[in-house]
């Protein structure tokens, strides 16, 4: 376990979603090179595959910016930040290894100490608001079902 206590984790809660805001300086030269990995054929269908691995994950943006020397990566989760970070590393290590091995000073999602590292990079959000904050992935979706077998049986009806 990280060094840093749980309730010292930066990012801002609003009902029971999180913001997790990452900026890191990218390798002088491999701005195109994280480019290439989101453009690849098939990264469409991986990102979906990714999405639904991580069950917390609300939203997820990749940018990069000053001319392409920094990079940020942000989400929206739900839970704990901890098991946010565990997930990554279980389910999508190859994605985030892949990007960040072009940023400078990353260790890898497998090194003992990649929360730390992650909490240097990590910037809390000014503000940080959601539409429907107590609202999970997992509610969303459950309501999406209900109202879709709720719309098949008014569809049957008539």
């Amino acid at each position: 376990m990280s060094t840093q206590a749980q309730a010292q984790r930066p990012g801002m809660k609003y009902g029971r979603t999180s913001e997790f805001t990452l900026f890191f300086n990218v390798k002088p030269g491999h701005g195109q090179q994280i480019r290439d990995i989101f453009q690849q054929p098939g990264f469409e269908e991986k990102r979906k595959q990714m999405s639904a691995s991580i069950g917390t994950l609300h939203d997820a943006r990749w940018v990069l910016f000053d001319n392409d020397t920094r990079l940020l990566f942000a989400t929206n989760f739900d839970g704990d930040w901890d098991a946010y970070i565990d997930d990554f590393a279980a389910k999508i290590p190859d994605v985030f290894d892949a990007v960040l091995q072009h940023t400078e000073d990353y260790p890898g999602i497998h090194d003992p100490h990649i929360k730390d590292r992650i909490v240097e990079h990590q910037a809390t959000a000014c503000s940080y608001f959601r539409t429907i904050p107590d609202a999970t992935v997992k509610d969303l979706k459950k309501a999406l079902r209900v109202q879709q077998a709720f719309q098949s049986l008014l569809d049957e009806a008539t």
